[in-house]
């Protein structure tokens, strides 16, 4: 069973992912991160997350190949998009893995919330 704090950050912007990573680490969560699609399906064929927070937007494997990958493993973590392509992330409502979507700007500490809820630590 996936631990509900380990969290898999998924952006090809190297200061987004860095600056998600620190503050989710602050707010004591086991923080791993993917560069792009490619590099999450990775690194989700070895682990178990509990929250994935994905990009749409990236090169090689987009988030939407992360989400069907996801779907055809059978795997179980809550995803969270952050995305700037609002017609993309209206593609992904249907997928069963993504509990929420956070456009880009987001607020931190919303982000941070949504965290805390899609894990279950309050």
């Amino acid at each position: 069973m996936a631990d509900p704090q380990k969290i898999l950050i998924v952006d090809d912007d190297d200061a987004i992912r860095t600056m998600v990573e620190r503050v989710l680490r602050r707010a004591h969560f086991q923080v791993e991160s993917a560069r792009d699609g490619y590099e999450a399906i990775q690194k989700l064929a070895k682990d178990d997350y509990g929250t994935v927070l994905l990009d749409l937007m990236m090169p090689r494997v987009d988030g939407h190949g992360v989400l069907r990958f996801i779907e055809q493993e059978h795997l179980a973590p809550k995803v969270i998009v952050m995305t700037a392509d609002l017609a993309g992330a209206a593609r992904t409502s249907g997928s069963p893995p993504v509990s929420r979507v956070l456009s880009k700007p987001f607020d931190i500490r919303q982000l941070v919330s949504e965290v805390r809820l899609a894990s279950g630590v309050a």
